[in-house]
């Protein structure tokens, strides 16, 4: 069970760091 929960977790924050950096690259383009 905490295998599968840390795991989830990484995964969550995985795609909010991709999110943000992809975000963060769109600004930079569009300035």
């Amino acid at each position: 069970m905490i295998t599968v929960l840390s795991y989830v977790g990484i995964l969550s924050g995985f795609l909010v760091f991709t999110t943000v950096t992809y975000l963060g690259l769109l600004k930079i383009k569009l300035i």
